[in-house]
């Protein structure tokens, strides 16, 4: 590995400290070779699918599962006998 330094825009820089608060890089390195092997659309894609993720297990944790009558392995068991 070769060191470099570089400017990038606000929103390259943004990207890379979401991607680690987010741990989908382990720190600022990393980050930035993501973003240029992926590039900064699939990056950012997947910065948003994430941040997705865990807005919905936040809202799960706090509310529960919105599913209301599922089966239970109980009914399963029955249904096979």
């Amino acid at each position: 590995m070769k060191t470099v330094t570089i400017k990038v825009r606000e929103e390259i820089y943004k990207l890379a400290e979401d991607m680690i608060k987010l741990g989908l890089a382990e720190n600022r390195n990393q980050a930035f070779n993501k973003i240029l092997e992926l590039g900064y659309k699939k990056a950012l894609l997947l910065v948003e699918k994430k941040k997705k993720v865990l807005n919905l297990v936040e809202k799960f944790m706090k509310e529960g599962l919105p599913y209301t009558d599922l089966p239970t392995s109980l009914d399963a068991i029955r249904d096979r006998e």
